[in-house]
């Protein structure tokens, strides 16, 4: 059966990446269709516990951040202990928004997505829909997509496959998913309990309730906790179970309290990442694309990071704002992003899982050693914990002005707007953010000096300055900002009279001192992709 079909973008999977991507395009202005062969949003244990506060941030844009905030467990310490002995602790710093790392299942996530999604009349969810079939067209994809028993052809400018790690949509491409799955089980179990641990991250190194290998705890809502064993060759959990032994297994760890299993699998991890993230037409996001240890919390992080990314470059060019050659940058940047999180993955799993016996004895002898020496506990790799990835060689970062925030995720700082307590990042997220930090005379000379007509990209003009600089109506182009934090932003600005632009998914993309800057115009162009872009306020 064909079907027609107006919406221009439809996505394979609705896992947290394929939600937040659909609701990311809303955002923009532009529809699209979620399908999923499950019948609904099904719960599959904590799967995905972690959440970083920079991809929070991303949740904030679509408004469903502040309800997960509240939910989860927020921590920013994290305990590594060698032989039931705490070691290192590791204290993450205080910041504003939501902090470090909040702890809050996967399933929580998605179905605060989901609510958003079955609200807007731009976002349509179709559960029992499993792609079977896949063609390209120069101006076009074709699926062919099965409900029940019945089989259509839809057809669509774009697709993106966030299915998952075992993407249909990769399959069927034949596209190379490079890397390898490791030979190591590991079992997680969320139980149910009071345990007397600080609700923060735990990891052990030989335990004596896992001789020999891993384990790490990390809380959730609820007195919900997950807990991951590295599993010996000859495990079988389904005969602990029927003999007792897994109940000895946990208490083993959580001592003789009262605990209920709330969810129990095994799985291998991988060490994977496809070719190409476009496909012409098609793309690949999360799992889908590339797939990573659970040490450090990077899959579903990465994932949330790769849908804002493609969001806003699918929407200028549907939109008619920039050209095709923009989509590329989707791959040039989320592929080196999945390179470097392979990279430190990789480099963990050889400490916690040496692959040969020379490497076994040496780390042991780090383990052994550490206990007593504290210096060598730096070479203790317990998994570096996620954050967002620095574009250091993107076409789309102008390094005209190269400082360590250039092409790295935005930093944040208390602001205050119209005298309101808010934070920067508040700024961010639906276009492309001009951020002058300088003399308000000098911001205003070099804004009489653009022209005055645009191509229709979104972007706006603010100004921040110490408190009590200027009246913030002084000048009607601007949206005018205040603070406090003077040390943040003289590290920021270097102490000159400086332009930053940040992208629409909160990436510095360009620093300027302003006494050279060039025009918005070539500035935004460069930076957006775009063509033919002149600047479009008038002076007050």
């Amino acid at each position: 059966m064909n079907s027609s079909n107006k919406t221009k973008i439809a996505i394979i999977g609705a896992g947290p990446v394929g939600l937040i991507l659909s609701a990311r395009l809303a955002s923009f202005g532009i529809a699209s269709i979620v399908m999923d062969k499950a019948p609904y949003l099904l719960r599959k244990g904590s799967k995905a516990c972690l959440i970083h506060g920079d991809a929070l941030e991303v949740l904030d844009k679509v408004g469903c951040g502040e309800q997960i905030a509240k939910e989860g467990i927020h921590w920013r310490i994290a305990h590594t202990y060698i032989r039931n002995v705490e070691r290192i602790t590791q204290e993450y710093p205080e910041r504003p928004g939501y902090g470090e790392f909040v702890n809050i299942s996967q399933y929580r996530i998605e179905q605060e997505i989901v609510k958003l999604l079955e609200a807007n009349p731009l976002c349509e969810l179709r559960w029992s829909s499993e792609v079977v079939g896949y063609s390209q067209q120069q101006d076009k994809v074709k699926l062919e997509v099965k409900h029940c028993t019945e089989t259509e052809t839809l057809e669509f400018d774009y697709v993106i496959a966030c299915d998952g790690v075992r993407s249909t949509l990769r399959d069927l491409t034949g596209i190379n998913f490079t890397g390898y799955t490791h030979q190591d089980r590991f079992l997680v179990t969320d139980i149910k309990a009071n345990i007397a641990l600080t609700k923060e991250r735990h990891f052990h190194f030989d335990p004596q309730f896992n001789p020999g290998r891993q384990l790490v705890m990390h809380p959730q809502p609820d007195n919900i906790w997950r807990i991951d064993w590295q599993l010996p060759p000859n495990a079988d959990i389904e005969a602990e179970k029927k003999n007792g032994q897994l109940d000895k297994r946990i208490k083993s760890v959580i001592g003789d309290i009262p605990y209920q299993i709330d969810w129990i699998s095994t799985y291998r991890f991988n060490q994977r990442v496809v070719d190409k993230f476009r496909l012409n037409r098609l793309f690949f996001a999360g799992d889908a694309a590339h797939s990573f240890p659970p040490y450090g919390s990077r899959g579903m992080n990465s994932g949330i990071q790769d849908a804002d990314n493609l969001a806003w470059k699918l929407a200028l060019v549907i939109r008619g704002s920039a050209g095709d050659e923009l989509l590329d940058t989707y791959h040039e940047e989320r592929f080196l992003a999945a390179k470097e999180n392979l990279r430190l993955t990789e480099a963990t799993i050889k400490f916690m899982v040496p692959p040969t016996p020379l490497k076994q004895i040496w780390r042991d002898t780090v383990l052994r050693i550490s206990e007593v020496w504290k210096p060598l506990r730096k070479q203790v790799n317990h998994g570096k914990m996620t954050e967002p990835f620095t574009y250091e060689s993107s076409s789309l970062i102008d390094y005209n002005h190269r400082t360590p925030y250039v092409g790295a995720f935005s930093p944040d700082v208390v602001v205050y707007i119209d005298g309101e307590k808010s934070r920067l990042r508040k700024l961010f997220g639906e276009g492309f953010v001009c951020l002058f930090c300088a003399d308000p005379n000098k911001v205003k000379q070099y804004l009489n000096k653009q022209s005055h007509t645009h191509n229709g990209l979104d972007f706006s003009l603010v100004a921040a300055v110490p408190k009590g600089y200027f009246s913030p109506k002084e000048d009607e182009r601007l949206i005018s900002v205040t603070y406090d934090d003077i040390l943040f932003f003289e590290t920021l600005t270097e102490k000159q009279d400086s332009l930053f632009v940040i992208r629409p998914d909160g990436h510095l993309a360009g620093h300027y001192l302003l006494d050279n800057a060039p025009s918005l115009s070539s500035i935004l162009e460069k930076v957006s992709g775009t063509d033919s872009l002149t600047f479009q306020r008038e002076a007050p």
